[in-house]
């Protein structure tokens, strides 16, 4: 070590448990320069502006992905790949469809309650003749309200 304990060369900066070439890189990249040059033109660094670069762990550099907190890539496969079985296998046992199947099912079930709701009205004319057609509009009036209740439920479910 030099007599001006603030200075340190690579040799002295080894003391980090670094060596000269991870030093170097570290400095490079955190732009650090020499401040100045000690015998045989050692490039000598000001301590307290190094310690922080050389203590400190370096972060990891990458493109990859984000592995979702998983700790390895082929965990984070493993973990991809069983929730692709999980939904294979709900497919296969129908605890799970597809929207165009759930879309067409309930297409079913609209269309035979509003069928249902003719058959009520035609069922009332036969079996009650004394009904009026002011009685039959207000009744196919409050069925159709009905059904667009039922329709609004399921829209926003």
């Amino acid at each position: 070590m030099n007599q001006e304990k603030r200075l340190w060369n690579l040799s002295d900066l080894e003391a980090f448990g670094l060596n000269r070439a991870t030093i170097r890189k570290r400095l490079r990249a955190a732009g650090i320069e020499p401040i100045a040059t000690g015998p045989k033109n050692a490039p000598l660094y000001d301590l307290i502006q190094v310690a922080p670069h050389l203590c400190q762990r370096p972060q990891k550099q990458t493109d990859a992905p984000d592995l979702m907190g998983f700790p390895t890539a082929a965990e984070f496969r493993a973990f991809i790949q069983a929730e692709r079985e999980k939904i294979s296998l709900a497919k296969d046992t129908r605890l799970l469809v597809s929207v165009m199947e759930f879309e067409t099912e309930l297409a079913r079930c609209i269309a035979g309650i509003k069928g249902f709701k003719e058959k009520v009205i035609t069922r009332i004319e036969t079996v009650i003749p004394t009904v009026s057609p002011n009685q039959l509009e207000d009744l196919d009036r409050l069925l159709n309200f009905d059904l667009k209740a039922a329709s609004d439920e399921l829209a926003s479910n």
